[in-house]
């Protein structure tokens, strides 16, 4: 069986800092790749119904595909929804819960920390339109540099809270910057989704862990072309081991980083300019 290209999308849109530039792109470069998709005849799927069909042993159209955006930024309503309904392709949304209906504070050293979010009217029309809502945790935090407490209660909060304001269960979730390790997959097991996805810059394949699926970052400079021969010529590795020997090590980095934050003064902390 092929392994699956996961796509990982964050804006759709036409303006923004040059900084963020590399994270965006067009509504006409999104159109370009899903059109690509199509003419390779690839068949789009959810997150959830990635998970459904591997969880209960049914084989996957030889192309399948699965278009994701992380954060829940407004662009996504403005610029994506439009060519996802035009082309018909179903998407996953993850969301960041405890910013809907403010801005993406996160991205300010990037220059778009006044970057709008959905709101809650917005997120409920999307999932009466189709898009999967998944869960991205309550503020964004490299989780696998927290304690597994403060892990856990960023993981299950952000599931409840966005259960209570769409009134659906919330099965999928994506790890912010796209950092998982063992505990956080662990966690996302107990707490109760079907699945999660990581980044990984891979294929998944159909062995892959559920909690560790590997995407792909779509960014600015990757054409129609280019997409097609990235996912199809061999040239991206499919589904690598959970924790490379690098992994490990930029994770123990980044927890010291954490921790000399701590250390910090309220407003001189440093934050990740990765989405």
């Amino acid at each position: 069986m092929r392994p699956v290209p996961i796509l990982v999308y964050h804006s759709v849109a036409t303006d923004c800092a040059p900084a963020y530039r590399r994270w965006l792109v067009t509504p006409r470069e999104f159109d370009g790749q899903l059109r690509a998709l199509s003419a390779r005849g690839y068949r789009p799927m959810t997150v959830q119904e990635l998970a459904m069909r591997r969880r209960g042993g049914l084989s996957l159209p030889q192309r399948s595909c699965v278009i994701t955006f992380d954060d829940g930024l407004a662009d996504f309503a403005e610029g994506a929804m439009p060519v996802l309904t035009a082309r018909g392709f179903p998407a996953t949304l993850f969301v960041v819960s405890g910013l809907v209906g403010a801005t993406a504070r996160w991205l300010a050293p990037l220059g778009e920390g006044a970057r709008p979010m959905l709101d809650w009217r917005a997120l409920r029309d999307l999932q009466e339109a189709g898009v999967e809502i998944g869960a991205h945790t309550v503020s964004h935090p490299e989780l696998d540099t927290l304690s597994r407490a403060r892990a856990r209660r960023e993981m299950a909060d952000s599931k409840h809270a966005l259960e209570d304001g769409l009134g659906r269960a919330v099965k999928s979730f994506a790890y912010p910057h796209g950092y998982a390790a063992p505990v956080t997959r662990r966690l996302a097991e107990e707490i109760g989704y079907l699945a999660a996805c990581r980044v990984r810059h891979a294929l998944s394949s159909s062995t892959e862990n559920l909690f560790a699926l590997s995407r792909i970052i779509v960014t600015s400079d990757l054409t129609p072309e280019r997409l097609i021969d990235l996912i199809e010529g061999g040239e991206l590795p499919v589904s690598p081991p959970s924790d490379r020997l690098v992994a490990t090590g930029w994770r123990a980095a980044r927890r010291i980083r954490a921790w000399g934050r701590t250390l910090l003064p309220d407003g001189l902390h440093e934050r990740s300019g990765r989405p």
